[in-house]
């Protein structure tokens, strides 16, 4: 981690450069300047992961430096350097983005503090950043959380990590035109995973922070109480009582997880878990315990199978299951087919894959798009076609890319432009420099070195 320390006057740069021991706050590099025109130029051409610097200097001041800093969307985080006389400087920094600021004169245990909650919120951010948010599953997340047997959570604990210090409610949204429909999903804060649609309905949860943009602009939209998903318990029950008016406590949920069809559903013997969700079914008697089964129920199908598409399912969860009898008949539709599925062989799955990929090489290819091909999760899809071929899905994309492109050099007279769409690439720079990777020389050169 690399440190800059900027203030026009010597004594203060060479103060703070001794005043702690930086390594111990995991600092590798500490560079100083009494030239903040330099400073700039440093933070402009260099890589700068703190940012130590006075208020006002002359020419350029620690307020210059931050505006640049924004302007330039760098990563560099600002400790800004004020006298009491100056607070009102340093309140426009916090506004402006600064990390903190500290008051002179400086001391050893101020500027320790300061930087332990700097270089934690830097490293926070860089657990977001590492996300793959088109990766998440929003509703198997959600599951998880709602669910007694919560599979797969540690599958998602990078998410959760970020997830867990956020505030939720529950909503849902009818009659909805299409500009109020995109009014919510423009206020969800980047999260629509966790928003699902059914006609002209919207429902799912979002930040407590975006309801009050959304209730301001759409009213066809219910809240629900806040919550945290670090608190399960209280996600349940308000998840029963905003959308089927049911009180559920944790307790309700553990003692319907004893029938034998759960049993089943990890050994996939799906035909015996049809008879035994109708046997368990036909035994309950109150609409809670239905819902809480037929949730549980869905629940490890959805885990233990993973072809259920998450929008499917979250239509069944959200609005089918409203009416258990209704529900039920879903459910046991879920299952048939899920048991004619898995008759498939993986070998058939990866032909059809392959032969869906060479017939729209010049179409837009997404693993999303393949996995609603084969009826498999996309993750699912992507583990298990790198486990039966031994390379990724991706790779084999663009070898087949490749390798169509290859014979339209030899074959045609296209330029090379029109040779790079037809193979599913529209910037044609970017076609060139994965050839290049591919055959070790441009496109140009393969068609004048294999016309000789």
């Amino acid at each position: 981690m690399r440190l800059l320390i900027v203030d026009d006057g010597q004594y203060i740069v060479e103060y703070l450069k001794h005043l702690v021991d930086w390594r111990k706050l995991g600092v590798d590099l500490v560079e100083t300047k009494t030239n903040s025109i330099e400073a700039k130029e440093i933070l402009i051409g260099n890589k700068v992961d703190i940012l130590i610097s006075d208020i006002r200097m002359p020419e350029v001041s620690g307020l210059d430096l931050l505006q640049l800093i924004k302007d330039e969307r760098l990563k560099t985080k600002v400790v800004l350097l004020s006298g009491y006389s100056e607070f009102e400087y340093a309140q426009k920094a916090i506004r402006l983005g600064a990390a903190d600021y500290l008051l002179k004169p400086v001391d050893k245990e101020d500027v320790e503090k300061t930087m332990q909650n700097v270089i934690l919120a830097m490293e926070n951010e860089k657990d977001e950043e590492r996300i793959e948010w088109d990766q998440f599953d929003g509703f198997g997340y959600f599951l998880s959380t709602i669910c007694d047997n919560n599979h797969k959570i540690k599958d998602y604990n990078l998410f959760h990590g970020y997830l867990k210090e956020l505030e939720f409610c529950f909503f849902c949204a009818s009659k909805l035109d299409q500009k109020e429909e995109m009014i919510i999903r423009d206020n969800v804060g980047g999260m629509e995973s966790f928003i699902w649609r059914k006609g002209d309905r919207l429902f799912g949860m979002i930040q407590k922070v975006n309801m009050l943009s959304i209730k301001e602009k759409v009213n066809q939209v219910v809240f629900s109480d806040s919550f945290s998903l670090q608190k399960r318990n209280t996600v349940r029950h308000l998840f029963y009582q905003f959308f089927f008016q049911e009180s559920v406590s944790s307790s309700d949920i553990s003692k319907l997880r004893s029938y034998v069809a759960f049993t089943k559903i990890k050994a996939k013997e799906w035909g015996s878990v049809k008879k035994e969700v109708v046997r368990d079914f036909s035994l309950l008697s109150t609409k809670q315990q239905k819902l809480i089964y037929l949730h549980e129920v869905y629940n490890d199908l959805y885990f233990s199978d993973i072809k259920l598409r998450p929008t499917v399912a979250a239509h069944w969860m959200f609005d089918e299951i409203d009416n258990p009898e209704m529900g039920i008949q879903q459910l046991l539709n879920q299952l048939s087919r899920v048991e004619k599925e898995t008759k498939c062989t993986n070998n058939d799955i990866i032909r059809t894959i392959q032969m869906y990929i060479e017939e729209h090489l010049g179409d837009e290819i997404s693993l999303s798009d393949l996995g609603k091909l084969v009826y498999l999760h996309p993750v699912y899809l992507s583990k298990l076609y790198k486990q039966e071929t031994g390379e990724n899905l991706s790779n084999y994309i663009l070898h087949k890319r490749m390798e169509k492109a290859a014979k339209l050099l030899i074959e045609s007279n296209l330029h090379v432009v029109d040779v790079s769409r037809i193979v599913g690439y529209k910037k044609s720079q970017y076609f060139i420099k994965l050839f290049k990777l591919q055959y070790g020389i441009t496109p140009q050169q393969y068609r004048r070195k294999q016309i000789r």
